[in-house]
């Protein structure tokens, strides 16, 4: 089973990803690559690539982001995403799971205060976040994807929803359809 965790930097990408990898016995793969040219055409080769390893093997691991993450944080760093979603449509041929995770402005500011990003102005991080739901109506029909907001959620509620998919492939029952399922606890 692939999974990639999406969603704007302080949402809780990398504890969630932490945790499922420790749970599973999975590897993180953190792919990151810095814009040294043409923004376009670095994201074109990354996905291209991407695409490839993994048609080519398949591999059980956990995604902690892939080149999706352009989609929303190419606008909010003043970069052109409109061929975004021809390089999200093209991730096919793999069998993959897609979870996005979201925080409201006033919870990313929070966690911004006590522990501020080293990449990203929290004006970056609030438009990456607001964008990132419009990236799951993008994604293949035939990937499964799960949207968290994890404002209301601790990490054992948001670790709890994102086990979903691992609990059906251990023979329990999940939803597999390409629908979009929102999660918010309180």
């Amino acid at each position: 089973m692939l999974v990639i965790v999406e969603g704007a930097d302080l949402v809780g990408k990398s504890t969630l990803v932490e945790r499922l990898a420790v749970r599973h016995n999975l590897p993180i793969i953190k792919l990151r690559w810095a814009l040294r040219g043409d923004p376009e055409i670095e994201t074109r080769a990354m996905a291209a690539t991407t695409i490839g390893i993994l048609r080519a093997t398949q591999p059980r691991a956990i995604f902690d982001r892939a080149y999706f993450s352009w989609w929303a944080y190419a606008p909010a760093l003043g970069y052109d995403a409109s061929y975004m979603p021809e390089l999200i449509a093209g991730f096919t041929g793999i069998h993959a799971h897609v979870i996005v995770l979201t925080a409201s402005e006033a919870e990313l500011r929070r966690r911004y205060e006590r522990k501020p990003d080293a990449y990203f102005s929290l004006d970056v991080i609030f438009a990456a976040n607001a964008r990132f739901p419009s990236l799951l109506p993008l994604l293949p029909p035939s990937l499964p994807r799960l949207h968290i907001d994890t404002t209301a959620n601790d990490a054992d509620a948001v670790y709890m929803q994102a086990e979903e998919p691992f609990s059906a492939s251990e023979g329990g029952v999940y939803d597999s359809s390409p629908s979009v399922r929102k999660i918010t606890c309180s």
